[in-house]
């Protein structure tokens, strides 16, 4: 499994995401061994620099940006040795930057990709965000996304077999490649939500928290939205507790707001806060983070743009709200104390269980490996 994040120290929701998949795929009956192969091990402190040789490469490459972020030479030698040393049944792509490696995949060895975004769409909403003066910089951006758009839809046609996080990014594909083999598996998680009752409120302090990567531009831009737009016409005794990388950045903007950085039991985090948001307005893919606060049956604020693409029912303990105005207004209200004491599992529990996908995932892998012969524990190079 070529990976674009690492399985095991990634703490974003593609991380989250990946040891999930390869919790089920490692299950029985399918009892997949995985091997991952991370394209990136640098330091994260190197990511700026490595954006911007990206994008000075794609200039002379035929390669988009993305895919060039991915692209090293000791990358390419990880994933040919493991074709060359392994007996591979199957290759599964772990995210479309990965779509250049194509042409080195023997051709007799099936395909799967996992696509966390359509990278195209994500890329097009973060160049659309740009400020007007960053003119020749938007050109640059803009051309490398009509060469993003045509590398990544080709390299979907061609791989063919797509396992997608939202059905959203479903649909998006499909209408440009009509004919892919696919499936949607939603942010999934391998543990049991506790019980996280609250049977009183006070009507004088609110604690609210946001949880997320705040390295991560939507979840960024979402935070800058709420601090300017919704938290200074809050009341003077409202709470905002940030959770996550980076979110020391935003400690003194307010006395009011508590970074507490990142936090690895999620369990440690919902007793501080009363409810949580998710006010991302922009971005790819599906909010994991949002996912696993409905999982954990915990009352959520957010937008409609956070929810979409994933599978999410009606359920009093989700408000979705898509205006300043709106989100004042609530949190001002009774009705954020009323909210805060709608703990506990909902219907929407189970559809972010790993038991709810399971056969789905492990039926669409063994239909791709038909061609191959059947083996007792399938090797899986990711």
């Amino acid at each position: 499994m070529p990976t674009i994040v690492d399985p095991i120290r990634h703490r974003g929701g593609a991380g989250a995401t990946t040891r999930t998949l390869i919790k089920l795929l490692t299950g029985a009956p399918l009892a997949a061994e995985i091997e991952a192969i991370p394209a990136n091990s640098e330091p994260e402190r190197r990511y700026r620099l490595r954006k911007i040789l990206s994008i000075a490469r794609s200039l002379v490459s035929r390669l988009p940006a993305k895919a060039e972020f991915v692209r090293s030479g000791r990358f390419l030698r990880s994933v040919r040795h493991s074709l060359n040393t392994g007996d591979v049944d199957l290759v599964m792509l772990n995210g479309s930057d990965l779509l250049w490696l194509l042409p080195e995949l023997p051709p007799h060895i099936p395909t799967i990709l996992i696509a966390h975004n359509i990278e195209h769409d994500l890329h097009l909403s973060h160049v659309e965000r740009l400020h007007s003066s960053w003119s020749l910089l938007h050109r640059t951006l803009l051309r490398d996304w009509r060469r993003l758009r045509e590398y990544e839809t080709s390299g979907t046609r061609r791989v063919h077999n797509v396992v997608f996080l939202s059905t959203r990014d479903a649909e998006i594909a499909r209408r440009e490649c009509a004919d892919i083999n696919a499936i949607v598996v939603p942010p999934l998680f391998d543990y049991s939500p506790r019980g996280w009752s609250r049977t009183r409120y006070s009507d004088v302090n609110l604690d609210i928290g946001f949880l997320g990567h705040f390295g991560w531009w939507p979840n960024r831009d979402g935070l800058r939205w709420f601090l300017t737009e919704v938290f200074p016409f809050l009341r003077e005794t409202t709470r905002l507790h940030l959770f996550g990388e980076q979110s020391q950045e935003f400690a003194q903007a307010d006395p009011r707001i508590v970074a507490h950085g990142f936090i690895a039991r999620l369990e440690d985090i919902w007793p501080m806060c009363d409810l949580m948001i998710c006010p991302t307005f922009a971005g790819g893919g599906v909010s994991v983070k949002f996912a696993e606060t409905v999982y954990n049956g915990i009352p959520v604020v957010a937008s409609s743009f956070s929810a979409r693409g994933i599978p999410l029912e009606p359920h009093p303990s989700v408000v979705l709200l898509d205006h300043a105005d709106e989100w004042i207004r609530f949190l001002r209200s009774p009705a954020a104390g009323e909210l805060a004491l709608r703990r506990g599992p909902t219907p929407n529990t189970k559809a972010f269980e790993m038991s709810s996908h399971k056969a789905t995932l492990h039926e669409f892998v063994e239909g791709v490996m038909k061609q191959k012969t059947s083996r007792a524990s399938p090797a899986v190079s990711c």
